[in-house]
């Protein structure tokens, strides 16, 4: 089996992005959705890159949009069923974006948002089989995070959820809106809203 180094290849993506869109990591155009992505502390993050806000900038750019996407899987996904640390970080800047009709992309972004509801999910320690697969939560804090960060998100998650026309483009499956609804501590309502 091949074992991938996903912090240099996230570093080598966000190297290929900012060499073809170099603004992006000098003075990139402000989104309000992003407000307050250079505040955070990305180097204190275990094994995240220098360059984050570049990414997220270049998720609103429609010429670096595909590059940043590409590189934004890189930076959250640690494998096929893992987030990074990173990812508890990124989560809110990406509901905001997943929001935005303007976003180019959108629908990609919305996927990485599913993503993240659903590997960010507890393992049930009597679940011999989640635990094989994803390992106890007291090895990976970064899922208790990122559920935290969807709580604190929750409206986000609830404007993506009244949404006719969700950005996928399709109709939502309904485990992903459970784990969507469980990331984000909501448990729907009897009162009609359809979250």
């Amino acid at each position: 089996m091949c074992k991938v180094d996903h912090q240099a290849a996230a570093a080598a993506a966000i190297a290929e992005l900012t060499t073809a869109h170099p603004y992006l990591a000098g003075d990139p155009t402000p989104h309000p959705a992003l407000a307050g992505c250079e505040e955070v502390a990305w180097s204190t993050l275990p094994g995240c890159t220098e360059g984050v806000p570049a990414v997220l900038y270049g998720l609103v750019d429609p010429e670096a949009a595909e590059v940043a996407g590409r590189a934004l899987r890189w930076l959250v996904l640690a494998g096929p069923m893992r987030i990074t640390a990173a990812m508890p970080a990124v989560v809110p800047f990406l509901l905001r974006l997943a929001a935005d009709p303007a976003v180019p992309h959108r629908g990609k972004l919305f996927d990485v948002v599913l993503v993240a509801a659903a590997l960010s999910e507890a393992v049930d320690p009597g679940n011999s089989w989640d635990l094989a697969i994803s390992g106890p939560e007291e090895e990976h804090p970064e899922r208790a995070l990122c559920r935290a960060a969807f709580e604190a998100n929750a409206a986000w998650v609830r404007q993506l959820l009244v949404e006719d026309q969700l950005p996928a483009g399709e109709p939502l499956h309904q485990d992903e809106r459970a784990s969507l609804l469980r990331a984000a501590g909501l448990r729907g309502s009897s009162s009609g809203r359809r979250w």
